[in-house]
């Protein structure tokens, strides 16, 4: 992977470039006048990573950019401080001061929305068992800065983990942690979702296992939510046994421990 900087950067964004490019194994070039493309053909290589002072941008092929946004999250906060209720909070019973598991965290969406409702004194831990999109997460988490601070600081507060989260959960002691959540890639993909279709290029697409529910079971005091389509088998596989009225394509399963 390259990793380059936008035209005339600073020497702290030249500094940042380098970091990133140490911390995941990159190649730092220089930008001097060059199109990212004449940079990938002078390199023979298919990956680059841009690095501007409000984000970072990864290309791949001729794919278009991914890059980290609070996408949704943005929104349900707004309501959230509105009053207005948010179906994974209410599925899942979160409340201030809660340990929440995210297993499956994609574009952090969920884990944004779970730190914001359980606040300074809770904790939320994201995991992502894919380099790429574990990487602008954690470094997007770090500095995207929207308009409500509330949002900003539940994005700072969030833990990212590059790891597999069966090899997480069973780390973890009995009943230490309030919720578990999966949001994996959908068994039959909703083709119009662009942002999950854009996710799944670089996404891990196994199906949880049985053995994560049962670690989830384990470690879990409060309750257990799955993410996934309407009409998804996943939730009978899985042991789901509450699963919530939905009109639209998606919908949530709730294994409750208390």
């Amino acid at each position: 992977m390259l990793v380059t900087t936008s035209y005339n950067p600073s020497m702290e964004l030249l500094h940042k470039a380098g970091r990133l490019a140490a911390d995941y194994g990159g190649q730092l070039v220089q930008r001097n006048k060059y199109s990212l493309e004449h940079l990938r053909k002078n390199y023979k290589e298919k990956s680059l990573l841009l690095v501007t002072r409000d984000e970072i941008r990864y290309y791949e092929d001729d794919h278009p950019a991914y890059f980290f946004h609070p996408s949704m999250a943005l929104v349900r906060v707004k309501r959230m401080q509105r009053g207005e209720s948010d179906l994974l909070i209410e599925a899942s019973g979160a409340e201030v001061g809660q340990v929440i598991v995210d297993c499956t965290a994609g574009l952090a969406s969920d884990a944004i929305v779970f730190s914001y409702a359980v606040g300074k004194q809770g904790k939320v831990t994201a995991l992502e068992s894919e380099e790429i999109p574990a990487m602008l997460i954690h470094e997007g988490l770090a500095v995207y800065e929207s308009e409500i601070a509330e949002l900003n600081e539940a994005m700072r507060r969030i833990e990212v983990k590059q790891m597999n989260h069966l090899a997480y959960l069973q780390q973890l002691a009995d009943q230490s942690v309030d919720i578990v959540y999966f949001d994996p890639m959908f068994r039959s993909p909703i083709e119009e979702s662009q942002a999950i279709s854009h996710l799944r290029r670089s996404a891990n697409d196994e199906a949880v296992s049985l053995a994560s529910i049962s670690e989830a079971r384990r470690v879990a005091r409060k309750s257990i939510v799955l993410k996934e389509s309407r009409d998804s088998k996943e939730f009978d596989r899985l042991g789901f046994e509450h699963v919530l009225r939905s009109t639209t394509k998606t919908t949530y399963g709730v294994i409750r421990l208390c």
